[in-house]
């Protein structure tokens, strides 16, 4: 049963998807509406123009006399039939534009939510439901609402030629309303209850969809055999969901066929009182004509209303999540008038004493942190998985806020500025790096998209990132298309994906180079090489890797070993061998595996 509450947010969804549909195009919202209104008037000017046609026919009058008559009602006609069409392009074209305006809305949204949210599974349920109809149902809703309006002014005309003839028949075409209306509420109801119900199963059928047609599950699903097995989960979901959904369209069935007897009953009673009216006067004949054309006209368009009402209390019920969705809380707060950081970063960054846990986590990621980036150095963070090296990186890009202590850069607290200016400060190569399947040129100028460069520019970026060779070896130079996604594209090996991403983070320009396993995939003799060339071009920068290679951040000016949370030992590769801790002990069973 729907509470006041509910019914209040269902109103104010209603208001906020018909203004979304104006936003997308006032001019095409406005021409919609005009088109809805006039075809709207159309069904009543032509049973009146029919009557009296059919009152003249059966008075005698000469073909001379009807033809203003016939005339008239083929004009009518025919704009009615024009105006239907123009009505259907009209709604084509506005549907798509107001589907771009929800679409960009949701998307705005989704990729500038905070990291944190993605850690909550009930938010990915959230954001299933609100992007499952964003393509069409902010459209309908407005649609609906025209269409509400224009099946008014038809049934208002028709109900005044009615009235007309005797006010009982107003009442025998309005008393199958109210019975349809009642019984559809509850089964949509339902069916929104359902929906929500089935978030969860939802997102895992489409889970397993994406393991079955995915390039990056492809091999292990035919080494293990498993497509068989998938595909049984994805179908036993698939049934289960369908045979709940078909138990409750059943009685949807049910209600259609309740209000179709009542509107079938009203009809008989509108035609049983016309037939006792008594001889076939010209004047009962065009009553007859009126009250056959006026009431099966009333009949269709209370159904249409009725069916538009639930259609509304629907789609404005359905769009609850999406509206929610855009107004989502950041966990991440920015300051009214947040703290500007200079044009190039000057200082370092500093942790002092910072504790955090993850949302939803016992256990403290970091627990009492110090450490300290200065321009002009590259330092390396190494320890076991879990250790905290990834959230180190986490909060100094600000996805995060600590729970105690502080994060500075250039001596402004992290959480006094706007982590897209902090961003655009940070350039970095995460462990997990996108894979852009778009040209060679795209891929490196993706580093700084509002910058200008030509292809002399982008090459010496390839060759710092030792890729070169890839717009050599291919059709189209720097206008290939890496992956194969696309037609024409060229599939890279992870080394060859990863060297474009470090071409990118080069380009980037940025004061702090953040690189996360950035060599994992890279040959011993390459890695070398690449380290090299990020140290010989730091030129002030701040540079912070992340390795499990010792190889690699050996040529760091300053280690971190992070152990638990905390800073368990710093310095240089030299220095900490010679201290024999943890460093010393990680670096020869590493070492040892080379002998």
């Amino acid at each position: 049963m729907q509470t006041p509450r509910t019914r209040a947010r269902a109103r104010d969804n209603f208001k906020r998807g018909v203004r979304l549909a104006w936003d997308a195009s006032p001019a095409a919202f406005g021409v919609l509406t005009s088109v809805g209104i006039v075809t709207a008037l159309m069904p009543p000017v032509v049973v009146w123009l029919g009557a009296h046609l059919t009152g003249l026919i059966a008075s005698g009058r000469a073909f001379k006399e009807l033809l203003p008559t016939l005339i008239a009602l083929g004009a009518f006609a025919g704009l009615g039939r024009a105006m239907q069409s123009i009505q259907s392009a009209e709604q084509e074209l506005f549907s798509r534009l107001v589907g771009i305006r929800a679409r960009q809305r949701f998307y705005e949204t989704a990729s500038h939510v905070d990291l944190g949210h993605f850690d909550n599974s009930d938010w990915h349920d959230r954001m299933q439901r609100a992007q499952r109809d964003i393509s069409w149902r902010p459209y309908q809703l407005a649609y609906s609402t025209m269409g509400l309006g224009a099946s008014i002014v038809t049934v208002l005309g028709m109900l005044g030629l009615l009235g007309n003839l005797n006010p009982l028949l107003i009442v025998l075409s309005l008393i199958s309303l109210v019975p349809g209306i009642t019984v559809q509420r509850r089964i949509t109801r339902r069916i929104y209850e359902w929906w929500e119900s089935n978030t969860v199963e939802e997102r895992e059928e489409e889970y397993f969809g994406q393991i079955l047609g995915e390039m990056t599950s492809a091999k292990e699903m035919r080494s293990f055999g498993l497509s068989a097995h998938f595909l049984d989960r994805f179908l036993k979901i698939n049934y289960k969901r369908q045979n709940s959904l078909t138990r409750l369209y059943r009685r949807w069935n049910w209600a259609a066929l309740l209000s179709g007897l009542i509107g079938g009953l009203a009809l008989f009673g509108a035609y049983s009182f016309v037939a006792r009216a008594g001889a076939a006067t010209p004047t009962q004949l065009r009553a007859l004509v009126t009250v056959m054309g006026a009431f099966a006209s009333v009949t269709q368009q209370t159904g249409l209303i009725s069916s538009t009402l639930i259609s509304l209390e629907q789609h404005s019920t359905f769009l609850d999540d999406y509206f929610s969705f855009l107004v989502i809380e950041p966990l991440v707060v920015v300051p009214d008038e947040p703290h500007k950081l200079p044009k190039h970063l000057n200082g370092s960054i500093v942790f002092r004493d910072v504790h955090f846990t993850y949302p939803r986590a016992i256990q403290e990621a970091l627990s009492g942190l110090d450490m300290e980036v200065r321009p002009g150095e590259l330092i390396a963070m190494v320890g076991e998985n879990g250790a905290g090296k990834s959230t180190i990186v986490n909060l100094m890009l600000r996805f995060y806020d600590p729970d105690a202590g502080t994060v500075t850069v250039a001596g402004e607290d992290l959480r006094d500025v706007d982590p897209v200016d902090l961003r655009a400060h940070v350039g970095v190569l995460f462990q997990d790096f996108a894979k852009f399947q778009l040209s060679l040129r795209d891929n490196v100028q993706l580093g700084r998209v509002d910058r200008t460069s030509d292809d002399d520019e982008v090459m010496e970026y390839l060759d710092a990132a030792r890729a070169q060779y890839l717009p050599k070896t291919m059709k189209y130079g720097l206008d290939s298309r890496a992956g194969r996604l696309f037609e024409g594209g060229h599939e890279l090996s992870g080394g060859e994906w990863q060297r474009l991403a470090l071409a990118r983070l080069l380009y980037r320009q940025a004061d702090l180079w953040i690189l996360d396993e950035p060599t994992s995939n890279l040959d011993p003799e390459a890695e070398a090489a690449i380290f090299a060339e990020l140290k010989e071009q730091l030129h002030g920068r701040m540079g912070v890797v992340i390795s499990h290679r010792f190889s690699t951040v050996r040529v760091a000016d300053r280690i971190y070993v992070i152990q638990d949370g905390r800073v368990a030992e710093c310095g240089s590769h030299d220095e900490l061998i010679s201290r024999g801790g943890r460093y010393a002990e990680l670096f020869e069973l590493q070492a040892a595996g080379y002998r």
